[in-house]
């Protein structure tokens, strides 16, 4: 939990990292994944942070992420879908710390 929170209050570490974690989804260098392909990473990335990992998202959830990282509905999820995911998991972690 330490090194989740040491990396999401650190820009330059949150940024190497999104990166990181980007390069490894995008295995054939296409611009985007699948949202399948996106949450089963998340699943990963929890764990490998020592970060509780959930069953998924809840249904309103899903329609809430899918709104937010593909607006669009192309059923393609972008670098950019990808980062604004992770910053509001960031936000939504840190409200709930606060509460």
């Amino acid at each position: 939990m330490e090194l989740a929170k040491e990396i999401a209050n650190d820009p330059a570490k949150l940024e190497a990292k999104l990166k990181e974690d980007w390069a490894k989804l995008d295995t054939k260098g296409e611009g985007f994944v699948t949202y399948k392909v996106l949450m089963e990473a998340f699943q990963k990335m929890a764990k490998s942070l020592n970060l509780p990992a959930d069953k998924g998202p809840s249904q309103k959830d899903d329609e809430k992420i899918r709104q937010l990282i593909d607006p669009e509905g192309t059923g393609k999820v972008t670098f950019e879908g990808f980062v604004k995911l992770v910053k509001a998991g960031i936000e939504k972690r840190k409200a709930e710390a606060k509460a």
